[in-house]
């Protein structure tokens, strides 16, 4: 490499200069990107670092392209951009000021927390604390007067936002050893799989609160009582009676309860299920919680659930199930479906066939809310075999010679995607079949400060992952992929892993770049959607 000015690793008072800064900014600008970076924006930049001209910066980039530091792909017009950078040495201290301290760095420096000063560093090192994970650990007590401007509500402060800059793998080793815990023998502490034979399960769900309470059955205290959305200010009573027994094993738990598993319900800092962004009907004009729950309220009456993948349908359903302490029975289904995968086959049992319940049939029996999804690509036998359920509240098997008649608890909704060009491979719904539902449609979330007051507290738990000013630009850029029908959609659930993704700490937009670029149909480019993704994010 070449030693003159522009291209010297370190300046003569040792400040780092040259192809080590540049590396470093490229570096810092392909996390930001989420991708390639035009090599005009980089020497754009890089004078804002050092006194490289944007010259200079294009002859290092060059130089370092032939030597294996850069890679570039070159268009036919003449422009290049830098896909890939091997960075040269540590990072200099202008580009960590500039763009923030990597959770990785290890650097214990303290001052980047906001009300840490010179004094207050040194007194934080000298008190013991070698890292950020140490830091957030801290008693407020311990930290409070340790230099005569520390008080407690900066000792907040500092633990508060120390927790953004534990690396993320102590918190996610944590959480795993936690729900291995949950999930191990008592006799033996070790881990195992869980195998439930559906057909064992014959406890059913508890009675109604208001039976055991000895309440009136009109008190609003046994009762689904919707209070989310539109509701909040004035809470609407719906009848659907809340039950007894919140241990019933098909009972939607929240994440903090022992028996919780992968799609437990999450909570906020209080402990609290976080309640569904609750969308409004379009054509009824009603909060959607309220109507399903009335139409659950009036018995097994087949309630329809129409809307996009990651709307939320399913949460909120098992939402509802968790207020009121039902049991959630979630059942795919596909085109190979048939009614002896959902009532049970017929097996042998010495010189006898005998029925096996599925989880249709036993769930009926058991009490539970049935929800299932996709229902109209099953086979129309499937469907049919259905109707008199759907019509009289009776489940007739034939195969199995039984008429069920089924728990006064159990509900049956059924969940399915708009008949649009994006959920084009969906099968129409029989119209024999569609009529004998109460039909209701959940659409994304329309309005984005809800959305983003739904989000925030389940990708945000103890440690702020992402503020809420970024959450809502990148809220804000879904809405527009909604709008699109030509670019990827970002549903609400493709936003929880986009945020997943910024834990693990990756930059917001390289994040939703890569959700656009995980969603997108064949014939969809999410580089059509950047140009607009670089305005708001």
């Amino acid at each position: 490499m070449s030693t003159n000015s522009s291209t010297t690793q370190t300046s003569s008072d040792g400040s780092p200069e040259g192809q080590q800064i540049l590396s470093h900014l490229v570096n810092r600008l392909l996390r930001a990107e989420g991708g390639s970076v035009p090599v005009e924006r980089v020497t754009l930049r890089v004078s804002d670092f050092t006194d490289l001209s944007d010259q200079q910066a294009a002859d290092l980039i060059d130089e370092g392209e032939k030597s294996g530091i850069y890679t570039l792909t070159r268009s036919s017009s003449g422009s290049a951009t830098i896909d890939n950078v091997v960075s040269q040495g540590e990072e200099p201290e202008v580009i960590t000021a500039a763009f923030g301290q990597r959770q990785t760095d290890g650097n214990t420096d303290f001052r980047i927390l906001g009300v840490v000063t010179d004094s207050i560093n040194d007194a934080l090192q000298d008190a013991g604390y070698t890292d950020f994970r140490a830091l957030s650990e801290a008693d407020i007590d311990d930290l409070e007067h340790l230099t005569n401007t520390l008080t407690e509500s900066r000792a907040e402060a500092i633990v508060a936002e120390a927790k953004q800059h534990v690396p993320v793998g102590h918190a996610l080793a944590e959480r795993a050893a936690s729900y291995y815990a949950q999930r191990s023998n008592p006799a033996s502490g070790v881990g195992e799989a869980r195998v439930t034979d559906l057909t064992n399960i014959t406890e059913t769900v508890g009675e109604p609160r208001y039976l055991s309470k000895g309440w009136d059955a009109g008190d609003e205290r046994g009762m689904y009582v919707s209070d989310v959305g539109r509701n909040t200010t004035e809470p609407i009573p719906t009848g659907l009676h809340i039950l007894d027994n919140p241990d019933y094993p098909g009972v939607p738990k929240a994440e903090t309860h022992p028996d919780a598993s992968y799609d437990a319900l999450p909570v906020d800092e209080d402990g609290e299920v976080i309640p569904p962004a609750v969308p409004i009907d379009p054509r009824l004009q009603l909060p959607l919680d309220e109507l399903i729950a009335k139409k659950l309220a009036r018995g097994l009456v087949p309630i329809r659930v129409v809307g996009p993948r990651g709307s939320g349908k399913n949460y909120l359903i098992k939402y509802l199930c968790h207020k009121t302490n039902r049991g959630y029975q979630s059942i795919d289904v596909d085109r190979a479906t048939e009614p002896e995968d959902l009532f049970g086959p017929l097996i042998p049992d010495g010189d006898v066939i005998v029925p096996r319940n599925g989880a249709v049939k036993q769930g009926l029996i058991n009490g539970d809310t049935i929800v299932i999804n996709e229902f109209p690509v099953m086979q129309a036998g499937a469907a049919i075999a259905l109707h008199r359920l759907l019509n009289e509240g009776t489940l007739l098997v034939k195969s199995h010679g039984e008429l069920v008649e089924p728990h006064p608890s159990a509900r049956l909704i059924i969940t399915m995607n708009p008949p649009t060009r994006e959920y084009r491979d969906s099968e129409p719904m029989n119209s024999a079949t569609r009529g004998r539902f109460r039909s209701f449609e959940q659409s994304y979330i329309q309005d984005i400060d809800e959305e983003v007051e739904t989000l925030y507290p389940q990708v945000n738990g103890d440690t702020e992952v992402v503020d809420r000013t970024t959450l809502k630009r990148i809220v804000r850029f879904a809405h527009k992929t909604r709008e699109n029908e030509n670019w990827p959609t970002l549903s609400t659930r493709n936003l929880t892993i986009l945020c997943e993704h910024i834990e693990d700490g990756a930059s917001p937009k390289a994040a939703t770049k890569n959700e656009l670029w995980a969603v997108a149909e064949p014939n969809q480019y999410p580089e059509d959607a950047h140009e607009t993704l670089n305005d708001i994010l």
